[in-house]
């Protein structure tokens, strides 16, 4: 899976559970930030990322992940191996 496609997966999300408007979402968004996500969306976030890509999303793992990009890259990483 490309990191484009990986890109607009967590789009839809964003878009569609959280009514994160599309102009909002680019590579160096921030979840609490840019976005306006809090601490309870961002575990509804690492489920939703989890069941999209069929990864095991721990938590722990997207503690340090803040950006949309890091996101996309720690997705498509996980997914590659």
């Amino acid at each position: 899976m490309t990191n484009e496609e990986v890109f607009a997966k967590l789009g839809e999300i964003l878009q569609n559970d959280f009514k994160v408007p599309a102009a909002k979402i680019t590579a160096e968004a921030t979840f609490r930030g840019t976005l306006g996500l809090d601490s309870l969306d961002a575990v509804d976030l690492i489920y939703l990322v989890g069941k999209t890509f069929g990864i095991k999303a721990r938590v722990d793992s997207f503690a340090e992940l803040h950006t949309v990009q890091q996101v996309v890259d720690h997705v498509a990483k996980v997914k590659s191996e």
